[in-house]
């Protein structure tokens, strides 16, 4: 037998270490956790308006599992340091590039490591779940969001069908005869899902002791969250088609969702306990033997730790803190020498039509090019040097200004083309005229129009001390039909694909 009270006091050492390397964190990587609070504070419309809950439920699970945690008896590994270098890298990287994502990613690792390197090994299978919960608390989920969106729509659209509604569905557009229905990504249904996966994370974690039958618990309740919100939408869906759109679940159907989703989990709850767990009541049985090894490290190793660990957190906020107060770059202005026609097209003259795209902070060149009755418009957003909030790869950026014109397709469709791809848009003024978008990304010399892939060249382009970046964009109004404005753009690219791909720009000292 273990004696906890033998062991209590072996905590007390790494207790402190753990508190005092924490608090280190908090102050070295506060901008992130200022972005984390940001998002947990918006309760009314945020997918992350539980992350408080989530930190409360982490420290919970700590304090009421305290008395197995002071059975195992702490060691220091000095193996996982590197793993916390590597965790620290990684934020730094995500700094470097502007993905605030993987910042958050990044934090997790570093207090995950942090624990694992001065608790040890045996107290880490312990303490890994509540660390690892707050993964329910970051928005790690957010690429979900258009893949459940486009999910929603396209099962909704099969299930009117099937009912026989006369509907027709355009991109996340579903059309009855009474009206439109736009599957945004607000509809998408991550808030559902993310609420299914603390819940059932946790449900599964604190009634369950093996891992399959736990992530069976975790996949049966996000699954009934997704369906929750199919449900839901298309009940709003069927309404509006049954009383021509005069039903109040047309315009607020948000409470609708939770009150599905709320009955559906219910509903499994009461299968569950009511069916599996009482068919499983000799696997709660089961109780986790203590370890009872003892540690042969004592006082210096946990100084050792909290030292090297301290060093090691330093690291990316001092590279960043570098990088913030260098000598200022001389003013110059950039001169970007847009190519000249060939093969038929002229140009380049002064563009006279309003469409413009928003990228902040880039010397932007706007131009036209004419072939016969074609007149293309080509668009460059240059970026000398990209830093945080100004970069070609940001969320503020738009390919277009939706003041005056607006998307048609959901998401950019990629396109492929012979030796390159782009990415498409269609665009609609207000005159209902359109126009046909193709763009796509330059990044240290390399071409891209994956905007991970960006990023990941953005990181690749600091450390060769590279960094120009510029987005090219090429668009034409659709005067007849889209082919032949998408035959006009071909013509184009091909022509200039290689002034394009290399493009000059000369910086001229003030």
């Amino acid at each position: 037998m273990v004696n906890i009270e033998t062991n209590k006091p072996q905590w007390r050492h790494p207790g402190i270490a753990i508190v005092v390397l924490l608090l280190l964190t908090i102050v070295l990587y506060r901008q992130t956790i200022v972005y984390l609070t940001g998002l947990w504070n918006e309760i009314s419309v945020g997918e992350y308006a539980h992350g408080y809950l989530v930190i409360a439920i982490c420290l919970y699970l700590i304090i009421s599992n305290r008395r197995s945690i002071f059975k195992v008896a702490p060691c220091p590994s000095y193996s996982v340091l590197p793993l916390v270098l590597l965790s620290s890298l990684t934020w730094l990287a995500a700094v470097l590039v502007d993905v605030e994502m993987l910042q958050s990613v990044g934090l997790l690792l570093i207090v995950f490591t942090l624990v694992w390197a001065v608790a040890g090994h045996q107290a880490m299978k312990l303490l890994a779940f509540p660390i690892l919960f707050i993964t329910f608390a970051i928005p790690v989920w957010f690429p979900l969001s258009p893949l459940l969106q486009d999910l929603t729509a396209e099962v909704v659209f099969w299930i009117t069908r099937a009912l026989e509604i006369p509907a027709f569905r355009q991109e996340n557009l579903i059309v009855v005869p009474a009206g439109i229905f736009s599957i945004e990504e607000a509809c998408s249904g991550l808030r559902y899902l993310l609420a299914a996966l603390t819940l059932g994370a946790l449900y599964a974690y604190m009634n369950y002791v093996t891992l399959p039958a736990r992530v069976a618990v975790v996949l049966v309740t996000a699954a009934a969250a997704i369906l929750a919100n199919i449900l839901r939408v298309f009940i709003v869906v069927y309404v509006g088609y049954k009383t021509e759109m005069q039903h109040p679940w047309v315009e607020d159907h948000l409470m609708l969702g939770w009150y599905l989703f709320g009955g559906l989990m219910a509903i499994m709850l009461f299968l569950d306990t009511r069916l599996y767990r009482q068919g499983s009541a000799a696997d709660m049985a089961v109780i986790v033997a203590a370890n009872d090894r003892c540690c042969n490290r004592g006082q210096r190793h946990y100084l050792a730790i909290a030292l090297l660990g301290s060093l090691i957190l330093l690291t990316g906020p001092a590279v960043i803190y570098l990088q913030n107060n260098q000598q200022p770059v001389p003013v110059t202005d950039i001169l970007i020498a847009l190519p000249d026609g060939a093969d038929g097209w002229t140009g380049p003259m002064v563009s006279d039509n309003n469409w413009m795209p928003v990228y902040k902070g880039s010397i932007e060149q706007k131009m036209d090019y004419k072939k016969q009755t074609d007149t293309v418009t080509l668009y460059i957003a240059y970026y000398p040097r990209q830093k945080q909030g100004e970069e070609v790869i940001n969320v503020i950026n738009q390919i277009t200004n939706n003041k005056k014109w607006r998307l048609k397709y959901a998401h950019a469709r990629d396109r492929q083309l012979p030796g390159y791809s782009a990415k498409e848009q269609l665009i609609e003024n207000a005159q209902s005229e359109q126009r046909l978008i193709w763009y796509w990304y330059n990044i240290g010399g390399e071409v891209t129009i994956n905007k991970y892939q960006a990023k990941l060249l953005q990181l690749v382009s600091l450390v060769k001390r590279h960094p120009q970046s510029y987005v090219v964009a090429v668009s034409v109004d659709i005067k007849q039909d889209i082919e032949f404005a998408r035959e006009s753009l071909l013509d184009f690219t091909t022509v200039m694909e290689g002034q394009l791909a290399n493009l000059q720009v000369a910086e001229v000292a003030r």
